[in-house]
Protein backbone atom coordinates (compact mmCIF):
# COMPACT_ATOMS: atom_id res chain seq x y z
CA UNK A 1 0.00 0.00 0.00
CA UNK A 2 1.37 3.01 -1.00
CA UNK A 3 1.22 6.71 -0.50
CA UNK A 4 -1.38 8.82 -2.26
CA UNK A 5 -0.52 12.09 -3.91
CA UNK A 6 -2.41 15.31 -3.12
CA UNK A 7 -4.45 15.27 -6.41
CA UNK A 8 -5.33 11.63 -5.27
CA UNK A 9 -6.05 12.87 -1.85
CA UNK A 10 -8.10 15.76 -2.91
CA UNK A 11 -10.11 13.92 -5.68
CA UNK A 12 -10.92 11.12 -3.13
CA UNK A 13 -11.95 13.38 -0.38
CA UNK A 14 -14.21 15.17 -2.22
CA UNK A 15 -16.21 12.28 -3.29
CA UNK A 16 -16.47 11.63 0.80
CA UNK A 17 -17.14 14.21 2.69
CA UNK A 18 -15.83 17.75 4.13
CA UNK A 19 -13.13 16.29 5.39
CA UNK A 20 -9.51 18.77 5.25
CA UNK A 21 -6.06 17.69 4.18
CA UNK A 22 -3.50 18.78 6.07
CA UNK A 23 -0.31 18.76 3.94
CA UNK A 24 2.54 19.94 7.17
CA UNK A 25 0.99 17.67 9.31
CA UNK A 26 0.02 14.81 6.31
CA UNK A 27 -3.49 13.42 7.72
CA UNK A 28 -7.20 14.23 6.89
CA UNK A 29 -8.92 15.64 9.35
CA UNK A 30 -12.52 16.51 10.09
CA UNK A 31 -14.96 17.41 12.84
CA UNK A 32 -18.83 17.55 13.67
CA UNK A 33 -21.01 18.49 16.39
CA UNK A 34 -23.39 16.14 17.83
CA UNK A 35 -26.45 16.99 20.27
CA UNK A 36 -24.69 15.84 23.34
CA UNK A 37 -21.93 13.64 25.10
CA UNK A 38 -23.49 10.55 25.07
CA UNK A 39 -23.92 10.48 21.47
CA UNK A 40 -19.98 11.47 20.62
CA UNK A 41 -18.96 9.17 22.42
CA UNK A 42 -21.25 6.77 21.14
CA UNK A 43 -20.51 7.53 17.70
CA UNK A 44 -15.80 6.95 18.60
CA UNK A 45 -17.23 3.91 19.49
CA UNK A 46 -18.74 2.95 16.36
CA UNK A 47 -15.54 3.79 14.30
CA UNK A 48 -13.56 2.33 17.41
CA UNK A 49 -14.95 -1.12 16.34
CA UNK A 50 -14.43 -0.35 12.30
CA UNK A 51 -10.67 0.95 13.37
CA UNK A 52 -9.94 -2.53 14.90
CA UNK A 53 -11.63 -4.40 12.16
CA UNK A 54 -8.87 -2.39 9.99
CA UNK A 55 -6.55 -2.45 11.81
CA UNK A 56 -6.04 1.01 11.56
CA UNK A 57 -6.07 3.80 14.38
CA UNK A 58 -7.58 7.66 13.75
CA UNK A 59 -6.58 9.72 16.77
CA UNK A 60 -10.49 10.71 17.79
CA UNK A 61 -10.95 13.66 20.29
CA UNK A 62 -14.05 14.93 21.77
CA UNK A 63 -14.04 18.56 22.75
CA UNK A 64 -16.81 21.00 24.76
CA UNK A 65 -18.72 17.84 25.32
CA UNK A 66 -20.24 17.34 22.18
CA UNK A 67 -17.83 18.34 19.57
CA UNK A 68 -15.70 15.12 17.77
CA UNK A 69 -12.75 15.63 15.76
CA UNK A 70 -10.70 12.65 13.90
CA UNK A 71 -7.76 12.68 12.44
CA UNK A 72 -5.75 9.72 10.18
CA UNK A 73 -2.59 9.19 8.99
CA UNK A 74 -0.97 6.41 8.65
CA UNK A 75 2.47 6.57 10.18
CA UNK A 76 4.90 3.94 9.14
CA UNK A 77 4.07 5.52 5.45
CA UNK A 78 4.77 8.90 6.60
CA UNK A 79 1.37 10.42 4.83
CA UNK A 80 -2.22 9.12 3.21
CA UNK A 81 -2.94 5.67 2.38
CA UNK A 82 -5.83 3.89 1.11
CA UNK A 83 -6.58 2.80 5.13
CA UNK A 84 -6.88 6.84 5.89
CA UNK A 85 -9.79 6.91 2.87
CA UNK A 86 -11.29 3.73 3.90
CA UNK A 87 -11.63 5.77 8.05
CA UNK A 88 -12.91 8.86 5.98
CA UNK A 89 -15.70 7.01 4.31
CA UNK A 90 -16.17 4.79 7.03
CA UNK A 91 -16.63 7.55 9.41
CA UNK A 92 -19.11 9.41 6.99
CA UNK A 93 -21.40 5.91 6.83
CA UNK A 94 -21.50 6.00 10.77
CA UNK A 95 -22.70 9.73 10.53
CA UNK A 96 -25.64 9.29 8.12
CA UNK A 97 -26.91 6.93 10.86
CA UNK A 98 -27.07 10.31 13.54
CA UNK A 99 -30.02 12.48 13.02
CA UNK A 100 -28.82 15.56 15.37
CA UNK A 101 -25.27 16.05 14.12
CA UNK A 102 -24.94 20.42 12.86
CA UNK A 103 -22.65 20.67 10.54
CA UNK A 104 -23.58 22.84 7.01
CA UNK A 105 -21.47 20.70 4.62
CA UNK A 106 -22.76 18.54 1.81
CA UNK A 107 -22.87 14.48 2.82
CA UNK A 108 -21.16 12.23 0.33
CA UNK A 109 -23.88 11.88 -2.31
CA UNK A 110 -25.61 14.58 -1.01
CA UNK A 111 -27.29 17.62 -3.40
CA UNK A 112 -27.85 21.29 -2.84
CA UNK A 113 -31.35 20.25 -3.04
CA UNK A 114 -30.97 17.56 -0.58
CA UNK A 115 -28.62 19.71 1.61
CA UNK A 116 -31.67 22.79 2.20
CA UNK A 117 -34.21 19.97 2.44
CA UNK A 118 -32.03 18.42 5.47
CA UNK A 119 -31.65 21.96 7.31
CA UNK A 120 -34.94 22.90 6.97
CA UNK A 121 -36.26 19.94 8.65
CA UNK A 122 -33.61 20.20 11.94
Amino acid sequence: MGLLKEDEIASRTRMIGPWDYDPEEKMLVRETTFKDFKEAIGFINKLAEVAEKINHHPDMTVCEYNRVIVATTTHDKGGITDNDIRIAQEFESILETYDSVSYTHLRAHETVLDLVCRLLLE
